[in-house]
């Protein structure tokens, strides 16, 4: 039996509590391990979890165990504290967006930790790139609940959504890397407040913090006359969103840099059809046969300017220097494609593609990956930090 502790928060909307309860969940059925939480949040009502869901993260939070074989540590950013017990072994979850890793994290995944899971092969490569040993840095995809995010359940005209419109949504925040500018000014000059078109924006300021996006999209509709936005800053629950991915026809996310995507293998789950950047983490499980692809530009950055969010001034980065790369979505073909998929008059033909689409990275699946990891490491023989 090996004993496993999960440190990280459990109770947000942050795609990183979302794994992390999704793990805890999953992992708390097997019958080879024993499964305990530390959270470091507290529930929150105002996140609108299930009540089956935060009755099963508290009886995990209240066990009390012996000893630990293996703590996983999931949070932003990474905890370096050393364990109680030099035979416990820590595995990291980090995802990361950008092309270059902070060094700080190559030195201690390599030194410090036993072992480094990625939620895409992506994210895998820029870590590797950066010096982190191959034979410790696992890829596990992200999952979906396919009993919450299918094409059976509800759909919603709550928010003034019209599933008779041409329906785009678009779920993350502001920050430069998502490409919201990239896509509002695309949205702006290619469809008309005369077309039957829409654009749901799903923002999260409780977690990203608050903007000024509302009021832009106001002067903007006012001003330019674009088709309809729709913009939602509650917290929801899951089976809410599944409503209004339900309610839509076309996922949208014209992402600068991402580490996976966890929202458009929702979307795509309840019948969506994407519309993503290309040659980023999506390519990993959205199809070229059941999609379109933003054509893309490798653009120079540097990591530590403010307007793009990635690092602090001072900052080192792996492969030395603040510069690097992002894969800027070309403004022209996000353009043509709104314009190309509407005009098309035809949203079933796009909607029906994903019928053959095989979606295989179910919460139950990927926990399976999870235990494997696990196992690995816990069978090895010595503890990383302690090797003489």
């Amino acid at each position: 039996m090996i004993v496993v502790e999960l440190v990280g928060k459990f109770y947000d909307n942050h795609s990183l509590a979302i794994v992390n309860r999704n793990i805890a969940i999953h992992l708390a059925n097997r019958e080879d391990m024993e499964f305990v939480i530390t959270p470091l949040d507290t529930f929150d009502p105002a996140h609108n979890l299930s009540l089956k869901t935060v009755k099963t993260l508290k009886s995990l939070q209240g066990k009390k165990v012996d000893h630990v074989d293996v703590q996983i540590r999931h949070g932003y950013p990474p905890i370096w504290k050393w364990t109680t017990s030099e035979k416990t072994k820590i595995i990291y979850i980090q995802p990361w967006e950008f092309t270059k890793a902070p060094f700080e994290w190559q030195y201690k995944f390599e030194t410090f930790a036993d072992a480094l899971i990625v939620p895409s092969n992506f994210c895998a490569e820029v870590f590797r790139t950066g010096g982190i040993n191959p034979d410790n840095c696992f890829v596990v995809p992200n999952g979906y609940d396919p009993e919450i995010f299918n094409r059976e359940g509800s759909t919603t005209t709550k928010f003034g959504i019209d599933p008779d419109r041409y329906n785009f949504i678009y779920v993350g925040n502001s920050q430069w890397r998502k490409g919201l500018d990239i896509l509002l000014n695309a949205w702006n000059k290619a469809v008309k407040k005369y077309d039957k078109a829409t654009l749901i924006i799903k923002d999260n300021p409780t977690v990203y913090g608050k903007n000024n996006v509302l009021s832009e999209i106001i002067k903007m509709q006012y001003k330019t006359g674009c088709a309809d936005i729709i913009y939602i800053d509650e917290a929801l629950s899951n089976e809410e969103m599944a409503d209004i991915y339900r309610s839509c026809d076309y996922v949208i996310h014209p992402y600068r840099a991402e580490g996976f995507g966890m929202h458009i293998q929702e979307a795509m789950a309840c019948g969506c059809f994407p519309l993503v950047s290309a040659n980023g983490p999506t390519d990993e499980f959205v199809p070229d046969e059941a999609s379109i692809k933003f054509e893309v530009k490798q653009n120079p950055i540097n990591v530590t300017d403010g307007n793009i969010f990635a690092m602090k001034p001072g900052d080192a980065m792996t492969q030395m220097s603040t510069h690097t790369f992002a894969n800027e979505p070309v403004a022209q073909h996000v353009y043509d494609v709104i314009k190309f998929v509407y005009h098309h008059h035809n949203k079933e033909k796009f909607v029906e593609s994903m019928n053959n689409v095989t979606l295989p990275n179910t919460w139950a699946s990927v926990a399976d990956s999870y235990a494997e990891v696990i196992k690995n490491v816990a069978t090895r023989p010595k503890v990383n930090r302690y090797r003489n």
